[in-house]
Formats: structure tokens, C-alpha cells, sequence
């Protein structure tokens, strides 16, 4: 997919990924519990792997990271240490299973300390973080509850167009406007509305181009799960941001 965009910002690489789902305790007894979570590791560090290998500016994991606010402390450390790998800027979005409720992961363990590359977003109705020296902000609008209330992009700002403006949603897409039958809706108009350059999106497990006007929306699916993408191992999305070529988004496989 190409969008062509107006001169000025400096070209920015980014890699989006989402629904990784560490400690997934949903597959069977105890040994498929463990072989499922060292899968989910490996996918996990491979992650990483590619981040380094494609020498991205940015990481943004658009929720659901973990599959619940339960996770291990060793799970917790094992995702600390393969963000100690990267220099470059790490976000991070809660999703539906790691929402910020209480007791939430994100409250027991603080992945930011020490990491002062690593980002959380936290605010309920919505924060802006900034990276000046890659020309970008980062939007996004924490979930505390997964219900039919809740709209990822509510109080989303007017864009800044001296820089690459990219938001972070996790919910349900719905191509117009209705009663939303599932939780955390992201309706079409809104993506479309927001103005903004790209928006990375969370919680549906295929990866999915949901683009509405000059606004570039993807999903980037599960990379555990096999979808007929060719790529057992799974895949991330990188998308190059560049003023004289637009806005080119692309899979990337993971083994």
C-alpha cells in the first residue's frame, strides 16, 4: 500500500506488532501449557530479532501482550530482558487481556523502570508521547474495561504536521456506523476522521488493512497463530514513513 504524504519529515521505520498473547494458559494440560508458552517466547524474542535486524526507529505492540494480568514474574523478566536488546524506542498499548483493572500487570510490574526506552501507555482518556528526535508522536487511549463503552479512539488530538503522527488502538473494526454488538468498537468514520498518518491496531488476529482515506489502519494479526500466511513462525508489519514516498506497510516474517 502507498500513500503519498507532503514534504518536510525526516523517513522514520517502524515495526507494529500486537496480540502476543506470553502465558496463554488456554491449551490443554500442563506439558501443551508449557510447550505453547516457550512457542510464545520464541515468537517473542524473534520479534525483537526483528526490530534489530531491520533497524526500525520504533516498536509499537498494540495490546495484548500478555494473555492476562496472571502472568508469571519470570514471564515479566523474560520480556524485560529481550527490551534491554533494543536502543530504540519500545510502546506499549494494554489490550482487553491485560487491560489496566486492578491487580493489572501493568501496576504490579513497572516495565519503564530502568528503561527509559520503554513507554506504557497509561491514561484513560488518551496520552501523546514524543519522540523529537524522530520527528513522530505516539497516541493512545489505555482500556480499563473491554466493554461496548469503551472507543480506543476517543479524545484522539488534531494532528501535528510537523511530525509523523501515529496512534494505537486495540478493538473490534466496524465498517459503519451501528450499535456495536462487540467491545472497544473502531468505527471506520473515526479512523478516517483522526487525520493522522497511521494507526496501529490490536485485538483482531489476522492481519487486516483497514485504510480510510489518507489514513493509513492495519492490523497486524497474531503472530502465534498460522493464518495461510506461508510464515509458520508468524509475521510483524514494518511500515517506512517517507515524505518523497508516502507510506509503504509490509509483512515480515519472523523466522
Amino acid at each position: 500500500m502507498l500513500l503519498v504524504m507532503p514534504p518536510s519529515r525526516r523517513p522514520l521505520r517502524v515495526l507494529h506488532t500486537a496480540d502476543v498473547h506470553l502465558d496463554s494458559d488456554g491449551y490443554g494440560d500442563a506439558h501443551q501449557q508449557r510447550v505453547h508458552r516457550d512457542r510464545g517466547r520464541r515468537v517473542f524474542r524473534r520479534i525483537v530479532d526483528r526490530a534489530l535486524t531491520d533497524t526500525v526507529d520504533l516498536l509499537l505492540i498494540a495490546g495484548d501482550l500478555f494473555d492476562h494480568n496472571r502472568v508469571s514474574d519470570e514471564t515479566v523478566a523474560f520480556v524485560r530482558t529481550e527490551l534491554e536488546r533494543l536502543r530504540q524506542p519500545v510502546v506499549i498499548l494494554p489490550g482487553n487481556h491485560d487491560a489496566l483493572r486492578t491487580s493489572a500487570i501493568y501496576d504490579r510490574h513497572d516495565l519503564t523502570a530502568g528503561a527509559s526506552h520503554v513507554h506504557v501507555i497509561r491514561q484513560l482518556n488518551g496520552e501523546t508521547i514524543d519522540f523529537p528526535e524522530l520527528e513522530v508522536v505516539v497516541w493512545g487511549r489505555a482500556m480499563e474495561e473491554h466493554a461496548p463503552e469503551f472507543r480506543p479512539l476517543a479524545h484522539i488530538p488534531g494532528r501535528d504536521d510537523r511530525r509523523w503522527c501515529l496512534a494505537m488502538a486495540h478493538g473490534f473494526f466496524y465498517e459503519a456506523r451501528q450499535r456495536p454488538e462487540r467491545s472497544s468498537p473502531i468505527f471506520a468514520d473515526e479512523v478516517r476522521d483522526t487525520g493522522w498518518d497511521y494507526i496501529a491496531l490490536g485485538h483482531q488476529h489476522v492481519q487486516t488493512n483497514v485504510s480510510q482515506g489518507r489514513v493509513a489502519a492495519h492490523y497486524a494479526g497474531a503472530p502465534l497463530m498460522e493464518w495461510g500466511s506461508g510464515h509458520p513462525a508468524g509475521t510483524v508489519l514494518r511500515i517506512d514513513f517517507s515524505a518523497d514516498d508516502g507510506i509503504r506497510v509490509e509483512p515480515r516474517p519472523l523466522d
